[in-house]
């Protein structure tokens, strides 16, 4: 054959022109018998595939549209732009292609009986692609089409669906290609209810058709569109799908059209949810199965995953989380079937990464870190960069900073995004690099790296666009301004004389106190309520969300230190960071004034006179809490005495940069 085919390419290379047209047919025929032979869906037989189609392009535009052959061409071109579009993930243009040239084909009078079901089917596969986003390597996997309408969804469902009837009703099938068709009728039949509008539809059929045609393709080691073998006395050209074992039947009586149902997208998600685990964030949930070490999913499970997520997906309209939780669920059933789809099913997952990371920066937290994991196990097939470019402004955020990496706790460890080279891996508690950011509201307990808080990747982004200033530029003091705390002015004594340009307000109101949002430090000796209120003079009181809706302030950068209390950290702390402050020290639980008064000389002492960033203070300070054989600090070593100072440690915390 091979002989054959280098003969055929020798002789074109002499020939133009519709000269060219029969030998040109001769080397797609060729060509595509080889194809088959290799394996439709498999990469070595591409080659011969691209071949095969551009030779029968060039042969299809040399007939006029009343030729008489012209029809029979048309149904071979369009069934190999459905193979390369199905099979092999193929553009666009080539389903819309096939679609113009197989029902040019089907209407030519002479076409052989045999093309005709074969046509159909191959037909009927390419509207369902335009409903589902694509069916590659016989696995579905759902896209959203932005923009585009469920009316035309439907439409084209119905198209699929009558295609697929006719196949059943003209022909008698070998039973694996039956079944295919009986499974994509069911599918087509559903998501036409589905974008159709009927009412009382269960989202359950679209999930329950979806299985079926995933354990077919698992049947068929391949994609659908290739099972039969019994096809060696048809033409090359002749022979994608169909096996013919007998006479025609009587057609199918035409089904009802159903009309009108509204789907419930937010009861999938909640049937997704609940399938990953209920009690979980569904984030969360998905990244945890994905861990190294994670019980195995097993292959109807996944598959179940596959079809809800995929629902939920097209069902729309779909967020960045709907499509990471697809991307999950595909490795997840690549891990549990490890055949012929596997492969599929991972570029499929990126596929949804991209469509999940159009803009990063408004992830949800929980997503971000879900996008790293996946990072962690896609990136060595990501020829396309979609992790290296969404990542990289982040990474470039944590070099302007000053950070080495961002940190996102999980159960069984950290995931980190590395500042220098843009890479993911996984750490723990004890291993961060010297300079960490943490996604979350809690610090490690201890370690030696230098760490922040901080709400989200977002938030990074942010702050990133702030420049520190010296805390002993504008330092102010909010002090007792209930005079409601007798100790107030004297623990704040000592502080003021690491500041001796400090401006003190010891009857500061509320918008006193956001007036002066902007400076370079602000320390809030004041009383703070249940709820995180923080008690001000004249009855006044300061929320998170009043602070944060007070806006951005000017030149902004500064250091903000809350009160001992821990109540509403962090709420309070990402406030005043909202408002253009670039860190917030502040304590995660109560200490007592007396403790507090300590830790806050310890810090003053260092900010003021040993400058550093904030956080390497806040750090420095943490571990001579927890040295037993620590410096005293001169009239105050008595406050720590039977105090257990490294839980005083732990409640310290620094968020921001």
């Amino acid at each position: 054959m091979a002989e054959d085919i280098d003969g055929l390419r020798a002789r074109l290379a002499g020939m133009r022109g519709p000269a060219r047209t029969h030998t040109l047919h001769d080397l797609a025929r060729l060509l595509a018998d080889r194809y088959w032979r290799t394996g439709p869906g498999k990469s070595e037989a591409l080659p011969d595939l691209q071949e095969a189609t551009e030779a029968l392009t060039e042969a299809y535009g040399y007939f006029e549209p009343g030729d008489e052959l012209r029809g029979m061409v048309a149904a071979q071109l369009g069934w190999l732009l459905a193979a390369r579009h199905t099979a092999h993930g193929g553009l666009e243009s080539d389903r819309e292609t096939g679609i113009e040239r197989l029902l040019e084909g089907l209407a030519y009078p002479r076409l052989p009986p045999a093309m005709v079901p074969i046509a159909r089917l191959m037909l009927g596969q390419l509207y369902m692609s335009r409903v589902t986003g694509g069916f590659i390597q016989g696995a579905m996997t759902l896209a959203v089409r932005p923009g585009k309408g469920s009316r035309k969804q439907a439409d084209d469902a119905r198209r699929a669906a009558e295609c697929f009837r006719q196949v059943l009703a003209e022909s008698s099938l070998g039973p694996q290609i039956t079944a295919a068709a009986e499974a994509m009728l069911t599918l087509a039949e559903a998501l036409a209810s589905m974008f159709g509008g009927v009412p009382g539809f269960d989202p359950g059929t679209v999930t329950r058709a979806a299985q079926a045609l995933q354990r077919l393709r698992k049947q068929s080691g391949g994609p659908l569109l290739s099972m039969g073998s019994r096809m060696a006395g048809m033409d090359p050209l002749d022979r994608p799908v169909v096996v013919m074992d007998g006479p025609a039947t009587t057609p199918a009586a035409p089904r009802p059209r159903p009309a009108a149902p509204v789907t419930d997208t937010e009861a999938l998600r909640q049937a997704l949810r609940e399938r990953l685990g209920a009690d979980a964030e569904p984030c969360a949930a998905a990244g945890a199965l994905l861990a190294d070490g994670a019980p195995p999913t097993d292959v109807d499970t996944a598959d179940e995953l596959v079809a809800l997520a995929t629902t939920v997906v097209h069902a729309g309209p779909a967020v960045a989380t709907d499509h990471l939780l697809l991307a999950v669920a595909l490795m997840l059933r690549g891990r549990a079937d490890d055949g012929p789809g596997a492969a599929a099913d991972a570029d499929a997952a990126l596929d949804s990464v991209r469509a999940a990371t159009a803009d990063v920066r408004s992830l949800p937290a929980p997503a971000f870190t879900l996008l790293l994991r996946l990072s962690i196990y896609l990136a060595h097939r990501d020829t396309a960069g979609i992790f290296r470019r969404t990542l990289a402004e982040i990474a470039s955020a944590l070099r302007r900073v000053g950070a080495d990496a961002l940190a996102c706790p999980q159960p069984s460890g950290m995931v980190l995004l590395h500042a220098a080279s843009g890479r993911v891996s996984l750490g723990t508690e004890r291993s961060l690099p010297r300079r960490t950011l943490v996604v979350g509201d809690r610090p490690p307990a201890a370690g030696i790296a230098i760490v922040s808080t901080i709400a989200s990747h977002a938030q990074l982004l942010d702050l990133a666009t702030r420049q520190r200033r010296p805390v002993t530029e504008e330092p102010v003091f909010v002090v007792d301004p209930r005079a409601d705390r007798e100790r107030a002015t004297a623990e704040v004594e000592p502080l003021k004389r690491c500041y001796p340009r400090a401006e003190v307000l010891t009857g500061g109101t509320a918008s006193a106190v956001l007036a002066r949002r902007g400076a370079a430090l602000l320390h809030l000796a004041c009383a703070e309520g249940p709820d995180g209120a923080l008690r001000l003079a004249g009855g006044t009181e300061l929320r998170a969300e009043a602070i944060a809706a007070a806006g951005r302030c000017r030149p902004g950068g500064g250091l903000v230190v809350l009160p001992a209390t821990g109540a509403a950290f962090p709420a309070l702390a990402d406030a005043f960071l909202a408002t253009g402050c670039a860190g917030v020290i502040g304590w995660l639980r109560p200490v007592s004034p007396r403790v507090a008064s300590t830790v806050y000389l310890a810090l003053h002492t260092r900010l003021a006179r040993q400058p550093q960033e904030p956080a390497a203070v806040v750090h420095a300070v943490r571990r001579w809490l927890r040295d037993p054989d620590r410096k005293p600090l001169p009239g105050f070593t008595a406050h720590l005495t039977g105090i257990d100072t490294r839980d005083v440690a732990s409640a310290l915390a620094h968020r921001g940069i």
